[in-house]
This record gives C-alpha cells, sequence and structure tokens, in this order.
C-alpha cells in the first residue's frame, strides 16, 4: 500500500534514510582510515603537522609544517596527509593547489559521522567537536588561491579535513575533471564577502496584468563552502559526507554549468546548517545548482540535510536550482530533509526559477520532508523568455507548515491587499512569466497541510519586455495526494494574461477545506484569455477518475471563472453532491459539471489508499 498521509509518509521516508545513513557512516570510516597509517611511503606519500618542527622532510617521522612546502615537494598522483594537531595550535594556512591525481586527506578518525535522521530526534550529524586534535587547513587571507583552502586538479580527493575561517572558499575546482570531496567537517567561510552563485536576470511577476519588476542584473549570492565550475570540459563530479556549517556569508555547495561544459554530480548525504547572509550578498543558497551558456548539467541529491539555516531577514535558498540561456539542467532529489528557515519572506525549502533564456530542465523531489518555513516552502517560477520548459515531479513529498501569510489580491475570494504572487506563504508556487514558455507540475503521492496562505498558487502573467509572444503552455497532473485546509486557495489557478494552452488533471485527491476562502478556483482574468483549456477533475477528457474530495470552503468548495470545468464523480461532503452555493461559474456560458456525486467518502478523504 502506497502511504499517502503526513505520518506514514514520514515514518517511510525516515525509515530508509536511516538505513543508508548507517550504512555511510560505516564506509567514512572507512575511507578515513585508509590515509592514517605509519609504513614507509617513500615519495608518494607526504606528511604535513602544523606542530612539527622546522627542517622536516615530509615523511611521516619528519613531517613538514607549512602547506607550501607539501605542496612544491609533492607531485601528480602522490597522497598528502595532514597529521591532527591540538586544538590550541593554529591550522596549517595558507591553502593549497593540488596537482592531478592527488588525494588530501586529514588524518585520524573521521570528522564527520552520521546519526539518526534530524526529524526522528537527530542530529543527522556528528562533527568535530568533542576531538583534543584535528586535521585542519585554513587560507585566511588572499594572498594565495584567491582566499582559496583547496584549489582541485584533474582527479583528485579530498577527504577528512576540518577547514575553517577560509577568505572565500574551502574547496573550489574549476573545469577540473573527476573529483572526489567527502567527508569534510567546514565552517566560516567566505569571511570577507565575496560574490560566487549569481542568480541570472529574471522578471518577478506582479497580480497586475503585464506588470513585473526587472532583475536585470541578477542577484549575487556569496561564495560557497565547496564550488565547481565547469566551463569548457565534460566531468563527473562526487560531495559527499560533507558538515558544511556556521558559514559567515557563504553559500554551502554550489555547482555551475558555464560556457559548454557537461557535469555529472553526486551530492549525497550532506549536512548544511547555519549559513548566514551578510550585507554584501543578497541572498544564500544551501545547495545551489545553475547552468548558463549551452552548459548540461545532470545533478543527482540524495539523503541531504538542511536545517535551522539562514539569519534574520536572509533571502535563503536552501536548495536552489536555476537553469538560464540555453542550458540544460536535469536534478533529482531524493530523501531530502529540510527544516526550519530562518530569514523573509524569501526564504525557501526549494525555488526552482527558470531566468533568462531558453533552456531545458526537470527538476524531480522524492521521499522528501520539509517542515516549518517562513515563506514559500517550494517555488516553480518560469521566467525564462524564449520557449523554457520547467518540468517539476513530486512523488512522495510531504510539506508542512508555512509560517506567512501574505495574502491575495484585490480580485480574489475573499479580496485581499497583496500586490505579488511570490514568497507569501504557499507550499508551492508556480508562475508561468516568459513568452512561449510551457510550465509542467505532476504530483503523486504527496501531502501539502499547514501552507499559511494557499496550497498550491499557479500565476499566468507575461510581463512587456520578458521575451514576444504569451507563455504557451500550463499542465498540472495531481494525482493520490493531499492539498488541506490551507488558509486560502488549496489549488488556485490565475490566469492574468493571455496563455495559449491549459491542462488540469485531479484525481484521487483531497482538496478539502480552506479557513478563509475558496477549495478550489480556476480563475481568467478580463485580461487574461486562454486559447484551449481542459480542466478535468473527474470524467473530463484527460482521463480523470475524479474520486476526489472538495468541501469545507469558508466561502466557496469549487468556483470557476471564464472556465468550463469537469468535476463528475467526486466527495462534495455529503451524499447529495455540492451544497448550495458552494460551487460556483461566475460567467454565463461556462459550466461546471459537478454530476453523479460520490454517494460514500472516497479513501482521499480518510486516509486509506484509493482504489485504481
Amino acid at each position: 500500500m502506497i502511504e499517502r498521509k503526513t505520518e506514514r509518509g514520514c515514518r517511510r521516508i525516515l525509515a530508509a534514510g536511516s538505513t543508508v545513513l548507517t550504512a555511510m557512516a560505516v564506509a567514512g570510516a572507512t575511507t578515513a582510515a585508509r590515509g592514517d597509517g605509519n609504513n614507509a611511503y617513500g615519495h608518494t606519500k607526504w606528511y604535513v603537522n602544523a606542530t612539527a618542527a622546522a627542517g622536516g622532510n615530509g615523511s611521516a617521522t619528519a613531517p613538514f609544517n607549512t602547506l607550501a612546502q607539501v605542496q612544491e615537494a609533492s607531485g601528480p598522483g602522490d597522497t598528502i596527509i595532514v597529521v591532527p594537531s591540538p586544538l590550541s595550535v593554529p591550522p596549517l594556512d595558507g591553502g593549497i593547489v593540488l596537482k592531478v591525481g592527488q588525494r588530501l586527506i586529514g588524518g585520524g578518525p573521521p570528522v564527520v559521522k552520521f546519526g539518526a535522521p534530524l526529524v526522528s530526534g537527530g542530529p543527522p550529524v556528528v562533527g568535530s567537536s568533542g576531538f583534543s586534535a584535528l586535521p585542519r587547513i585554513t587560507n585566511t587571507t588572499a594572498a594565495g588561491n584567491s582566499g582559496d583552502a583547496v584549489r582541485l586538479a584533474d582527479d583528485t580527493d579530498v577527504e577528512n579535513l576540518v577547514i575553517a575561517g577560509p577568505y572565500r572558499g574551502a574547496i573550489y575546482g574549476q573545469d577540473v575533471i573527476g573529483v572526489n570531496v567527502r567527508g569534510n567537517d567546514i565552517s566560516g567561510f567566505d569571511t570577507s564577502g565575496t560574490a560566487g552563485f549569481v542568480v541570472q536576470p529574471f522578471y518577478l511577476e506582479s497580480y497586475a496584468p503585464g506588470v513585473a519588476n526587472d532583475v536585470a542584473n541578477g542577484i549575487p549570492a556569496g561564495w560557497a563552502a565547496i564550488l565547481i565550475d565547469t566551463a569548457n570540459v565534460s566531468t563527473a563530479v562526487s560531495i559527499s559526507n560533507n558538515y558544511v556549517h556556521d558559514g559567515v556569508c557563504g553559500d554551502g555547495i554550489d555547482i555551475r554549468g558555464l560556457n559548454t561544459g557537461d557535469i555529472s554530480v553526486q551530492v549525497n548525504y550532506n549536512f548544511i546548517t547555519r549559513l548566514v547572509q551578510c550585507g554584501t550578498v543578497r541572498t544564500i543558497e544551501g545547495i545551489g545548482t545553475q547552468v548558463t551558456g549551452s552548459s548540461r548539467l545532470r545533478a543527482t541529491l540524495f539523503g541531504n540535510t538542511e536545517a535551522n539555516t539562514g539569519s534574520p531577514g536572509a533571502n535563503m535558498d536552501s536548495l536552489f536550482v536555476n537553469p538560464a540561456e540555453a542550458g540544460t539542467l536535469i536534478e533529482t532529489i531524493d530523501h531530502n530533509v529540510y527544516m526550519t528557515g530562518i530569514g523573509g519572506a524569501s526564504t525557501n525549502g526549494f525555488e526552482y526559477i527558470v531566468s533568462n533564456g531558453g533552456g531545458t530542465s526537470q527538476v524531480t523531489i522524492s521521499n522528501s520532508f520539509f517542515r516549518n518555513n517562513p515563506g514559500d516552502m517550494l517555488e516553480e517560477f518560469n521566467r525564462g523568455e524564449n520557449g523554457s520548459t520547467a518540468t517539476l515531479i513530486l512523488d512522495h513529498v510531504v510539506v508542512e507548515q508555512t509560517t506567512i501569510s501574505g495574502g491575495i489580491p484585490s480580485y480574489a475570494n475573499p479580496p485581499g491587499a497583496a500586490t505579488v504572487p511570490d514568497n507569501t506563504g504557499e507550499c508551492l508556487g508556480i508562475g508561468s512569466v516568459g513568452a512561449n514558455d510551457t510550465t509542467i507540475l505532476q504530483m503523486i503521492d504527496s501531502s501539502f497541510t499547514g501552507c499559511d496562505n494557499n496550497g498550491i498558487e499557479v500565476t499566468n502573467n507575461h510581463p512587456s519586455g520578458d521575451g514576444v509572444g504569451n507563455p504557451h503552455t500550463i499542465v498540472l497532473d495531481i494525482n493520490n495526494s493531499t492539498i488541506n485546509g490551507s488558509r486560502f486557495y488549496n489549488l488556485w489557478v490565475n490566469d492574468v494574461t493571455p496563455l495559449t494552452n491549459l491542462k488540469v488533471r485531479v484525481q484521487d485527491s483531497d482538496l478539502s477545506v480552506s479557513s478563509s476562502g475558496v477549495s478550489v478556483a480556476f480563475d481568467q482574468q478580463p485580461t487574461g484569455a486562454t486559447a484551449s483549456a481542459v480542466i478535468d477533475l473527474g470524467g473530463g477528457a484527460l482521463g480523470s477518475d475524479g474520486k476526489n474530495c472538495f468541501f469545507g470552503g469558508a466561502i466557496y468548495d469549487l468556483e470557476a471563472t471564464r472556465y468550463n470545468v469537469a468535476a463528475e464523480n467526486n466527495w462534495w461532503g455529503t451524499a447529495k453532491g455540492p451544497q448550495p452555493g458552494k460551487v460556483v461559474e461566475s460567467v454565463p456560458g461556462y459550466k461546471i459539471d459537478a454530476s453523479s456525486p460520490l454517494r460514500h467518502a472516497p479513501p482521499a478523504c480518510n486516509g486509506e489508499e484509493p482504489t485504481r
């Protein structure tokens, strides 16, 4: 039986995550131990120790005492061991540039170990606290490596280090092939406030037809603790088991495809917490992915946790996806846990924003949990300007508790005072903005509850300047899911400017109860015109079986303006069908077909698996 409701869904997600995290803890311990031997390694293994005496030769018995010495002496393919030193001794400073094939390893026991999943009592990771000696390095000035602690080369590994307080980033690679970064404890990075990741230009739409704020120069974020840039090569990268915490101004982990770069990346079992936005940057990303030019990025994120991250007033985006220009970005996020964002209204558990250009992208989130956020929890904003495609697939995703209500516009039910649809406290906000763009949502076996504004809000509003032509297509396919008890709309499609195609299919789902407004609504404003619209909530042209729950709206259970809606074979709270005045089509000539109501509540309303 597929588990649909929040409690059972969480148990399923966390049980799987706990098993894998335990296995990874064992694997991490084995990996770290490989660099902890005392054999004679000749000139292929080098040791460096912050407490060593001057004049060492880099051997286990006479280590170097600076990173500059070991960098100069070591050759391609060599292994460098950073010997743990007492916490009373300053870390090895100045940074290091690796050569092809080198391994940079912290000696001693693993500095990062995984524990219980956060939502079951955590913490999910134990960092280096409690050790009396640690393999520590840093780079506190910009005199070398632009202030980065480690500069990667092809086929290099960096593992089991404690990197604290670098001037810019902890680990950086540019056009490097086949690198691995694992099991490191990284903190205090980007003390300089250097910008790194820049969200590419886009239009920020409003509720007014054709009106948007042109963010022409993009939005700069801080330099990441771990940053990989790929512009001219094809590469595979692995970033795993890292504890990234207590940043000064930087992002957590960023992967950027630039120019013609082609990159495959695995980002697995990292724990990111307590990042801070400083005054010189305008946003902070926990894990950020981006493509520009004609680059291609395939990203797999598995088992990561982002928690208690951000700072007062921050624009904190824990998972950030930014396709732009002619790039292609395909991303899979599985077994992710996000809890307690800190910041202003633009704090998100997940933001997927297609910026300038006409690229292609798809993001799949599965078996994941998001709770407690002071902004929109999830966002899919297609703001490309030339036929971009954005597809978001949610499969077994649990969202709970957004904590702000930015309200709804004056033409909504009930009338509000909001002027923009973004960052108002939705569980999922969707924006269709750019010319000829296609925006797709597939939601399967997922649950949204505690949405303090709307559950899912879809706004189509093409501003002047964002390409020539109307947005092309919006597709929503919601199956076997719960979007329940939102403050205003559980599902609201709001067409403000002309749209070519609208397709909506919902079945076996609970969209009941709106505490202040309308459970479900499809509205075409007088300035909007949809050339082709098919809305199938049961018995319509898209093959929905119905068996949805529509009741408990404070004003309406189902409302439409200038749209025909098929809504057969659904449960309206009673065996008699919709209550009088609770299903409304406000414009003559259009119809909501709520015929053949179910005589009994379907499984979607009581937590059991719907029959198919």
